[in-house]
């Protein structure tokens, strides 16, 4: 029995680079220039803790924060908006609505958050989720991939999702359950590491409360509503 965990990195070893671990944060913003796209497919529900969609923002000295709810009494802490920034005005920014998803990058060959700021871009991907022959398999991925293109620099930036049809491979979707668990969105509402994986205890913000078995199996616990008590209780 040894003193140290067995999955231990010890500091001489090879350990994961700050840039490798914000290289699997995919903004679009950030990561893609005039003209460059990138394809992915869809893993993953907000069931399964592959979705997540709150509110976000940035402290003032740089640190980001994200909610499942608004965020209350955040206007001491919170940061400045760009021209608060450079123009020297002190303006406060305000939180900012998000969509935070799993996929796999067809360039990267990994799995990456992918995260929808712009109400543009959330606006395309649901008209796609929409689509009838346009689905999440039983296996957690997507039986299409997306297309994302950008166009223009700064202000002047648009972007088009396009999908393509594509029934993944029974080792596409093998791949997948083996890396699924690993993967927990809703770490970051506690500023946790979404790649460290899925606590025990661990389920999406807004499900119902479960119980597991001696299996290890998780059971739905029925609840009561206000709405569903006899009258007179």
């Amino acid at each position: 029995m040894g003193f140290l965990p067995t999955d231990y990195r010890p500091t001489s070893g090879t350990t994961e680079s700050s840039d490798t671990k914000r290289n699997r944060y995919f903004d679009p913003g950030k990561r893609l220039k005039d003209g460059e796209s990138t394809t992915f497919r869809l893993c993953g529900l907000h069931d399964t803790g592959h979705v997540i969609a709150g509110w976000s923002y940035f402290t003032m000295d740089g640190q980001p924060r994200k909610f499942p709810k608004y965020p209350e009494n955040f206007a001491e802490e919170i940061g400045l908006t760009w021209a608060g920034k450079t123009n020297g005005t002190g303006e406060k920014d305000k939180p900012r609505y998000f969509l935070s998803f799993v996929g796999l990058s067809k360039e990267d060959d990994d799995y990456l958050i992918y995260t929808f700021q712009r109400k543009d871009l959330r606006v395309q991907l649901e008209e796609v989720l929409a689509l009838e022959d346009y689905q999440i398999l039983p296996s957690g991925v997507a039986n299409f991939y997306l297309t994302l293109k950008r166009k223009g620099i700064e202000t002047n930036t648009s972007y088009t999702l396009t999908p393509t049809l594509k029934v993944p491979t029974k080792a596409e979707e093998k791949r997948w359950s083996e890396v699924a668990d690993s993967i927990w969105l809703p770490a970051v509402y506690v500023n946790g590491d979404p790649f460290s994986g899925k606590p025990n205890a661990g389920r999406p913000e807004g499900l119902p409360p479960t119980h597991r078995d001696d299996l290890g199996a998780d059971h739905e616990v029925a609840t009561v509503t206000a709405e569903a008590m006899p009258a007179g209780w």
